[in-house]
């Protein structure tokens, strides 16, 4: 029990300290209980959940109160990593009633209790397992388990390059079906609207010239522009999160007028809603419920504007001398967008909804 205390020494050591939770590790037995106690001192952004019998407390420790099967079903879509010590058999019974779709279940990793292998069993690439398989691999010098095709393959999935380029995968089936063309050595097709940095295997190509689509097996197309897919070929829509909305409105506008407003503009603009990034606005609409309420709703961040910042720029845009008169700035919606979008381009121009202005600016490549 030596190394015991000590570790639960380490670890109570912190304990003023506020980090976001995002890592559960879940065992039973007393060696599974020792690994979890060294993995919990690694990650502090951890908890570690154990057998009650055990008489053992501590920082960031809980005990199993009741049984497995009622702890999985209370925290399963609480963390984003679910870190399991013991058989494998047993965590596939515990999580099959739970699990809905690779895009929002988390990551769930396997370790024997001695940590001799490390199993990415579930959300390899979307929820991160893979790589939390191989950071947690190297830490104990243990073996690493992946078996993704793609991996294996050593090439690249479509769920990967989403993610490489902070884009939303407009439908997963698709995603699918492409990602088998890729794994299986056929050529697929990139028609992107944004730059790609990074090397592409051999089977995967940019397309340059459209008259060249029918060469392929499947097209990935990366764009925030609405656009209809080929019917006669496997084809996936990547939206790029690169669309700012800015956005003034009349006091006590209620959250739906607001989503509402926003779906509307970007009808008008033909882009994908996907392609959101942020709400932008000014800081004298800092505590506006309704424009807080929405950002939440479409779970991207809310960027307060400062009024400095914004009367800087205003001049570029159309002032209205009422709201001048108001709130002492001319223009909202428009430089609030520009400003969040890092100085992009204005692809909407305020549009007036009853209450509510909004504007839209794509960002440029960096």
């Amino acid at each position: 029990m030596n190394y015991l205390n000590c570790m639960i020494k380490i670890l109570v050591m912190d304990t003023g300290r506020q980090t976001k939770m995002d890592k559960a590790i879940i065992t039973l037995t007393k060696g599974g209980m020792e690994l979890g106690l060294k993995l919990l001192n690694e990650y502090e952004d951890s908890v570690l959940y154990i057998n009650k019998r055990f008489n053992f407390c501590g920082d960031r420790i809980y005990k199993i109160e009741k049984d497995i099967k009622t702890l999985i079903s209370e925290i399963f879509h609480k963390y984003k990593c679910l870190i399991f010590i013991m058989a494998a058999g047993i965590v596939v019974r515990v999580i099959a009633p739970h699990i809905k779709s690779k895009t929002t279940d988390p990551a769930v990793i396997v370790l024997d209790e001695k940590g001799k292998n490390v199993i990415s069993l579930l959300s390899g690439h979307l929820g991160l397992a893979n790589e939390y398989t191989l950071d947690i691999a190297k830490l104990l010098k243990s073996n690493p388990v992946i078996t993704t095709s793609s991996d294996v393959n050593k090439t690249l999935a479509v769920d990967i390059i989403s993610m490489k380029l902070n884009c939303i995968i407009e439908n997963i089936k698709d995603a699918t079906k492409v990602s088998a063309h890729i794994v299986n050595g056929e050529m697929v097709g990139i028609i992107s609207q944004i730059n790609i940095d990074f090397n592409l295997p051999y089977n995967i190509e940019i397309i340059k010239n459209l008259k060249d689509i029918s060469l392929y097996k499947g097209i990935i197309y990366i764009t925030n522009e609405k656009i209809n897919l080929p019917k006669n070929l496997d084809a996936v829509l990547l939206r790029p999160k690169n669309i700012v909305v800015g956005i003034g409105c009349r006091k006590g506008i209620d959250r739906e007028k607001i989503i509402k407003a926003i779906n509307d503009a970007f009808c008008k603009a033909n882009k994908s809603i996907l392609s959101i990034k942020k709400i932008a606005t000014i800081d004298l609409k800092k505590d506006e419920k309704g424009i807080i309420q929405a950002a939440e709703y479409m779970n991207v961040p809310l960027e307060i504007i400062s009024s400095r910042k914004i009367l800087d720029i205003e001049d570029e845009f159309e002032v209205s001398s009422f709201v001048k008169k108001s709130i002492g700035v001319g223009a909202v919606a428009e430089p609030a967008a520009v400003i969040a979008s890092k100085r992009g381009s204005l692809i909407l121009n305020k549009t007036k909804y009853n209450g509510i202005t909004i504007a839209l600016a794509e960002e440029g490549e960096n």
